[in-house]
């Protein structure tokens, strides 16, 4: 994909913020569960980020705009951070189940990409996706 495009995610590219991410600064930064808003495309997006030991959590709240494929773009990035991280599972919270100004795509999209509708207790129904990472194992030889 050329840079011209190419989404950015608060002017970078992904290849940027993945190469960016092992960084104490970016871990303060980004993962604070608390909310963000950001641009990535002509999106801009409200969101929140939890890291534990082996889970990341990703809440997506609004997203306004877009349509340029802005969320596969965040879930091919956050897919590769997470393989990076050694995480064993993304889970995916998209508040888009009673928006006011719906996209009619994003349903469709989100459930071919394996979400779905999910009651919450504490926000209601959303789209949610629990993936599992594989972790490359080494096979190693036996020494007696």
């Amino acid at each position: 994909m050329s840079r011209r495009n190419e989404i950015l995610i608060d002017g970078l590219s992904a290849e940027e913020l993945l190469s960016w991410s092992d960084s104490p600064e970016f871990q303060e930064i980004v993962f604070t569960d608390e909310a963000v808003i950001f641009r990535a495309g002509t999106s801009q997006v409200l969101g929140q980020f939890k890291k534990d030991d082996d889970k990341l959590r990703i809440v997506l709240s609004h997203i306004e705009g877009g349509g340029e494929g802005v969320l596969l773009t965040l879930m091919n990035l956050v897919r590769k951070f997470g393989k990076k991280q050694e995480l064993k599972e993304i889970e995916w919270i998209v508040h888009a189940v009673d928006c006011p100004k719906p996209n009619p795509r994003l349903p469709r999209i989100l459930e071919l990409k394996g979400f779905h509708v999910f009651e919450d207790p504490l926000d209601g129904q959303v789209y949610r996706q629990l993936e599992i990472l594989r972790l490359k194992l080494s096979v190693g030889r036996a020494c007696w």
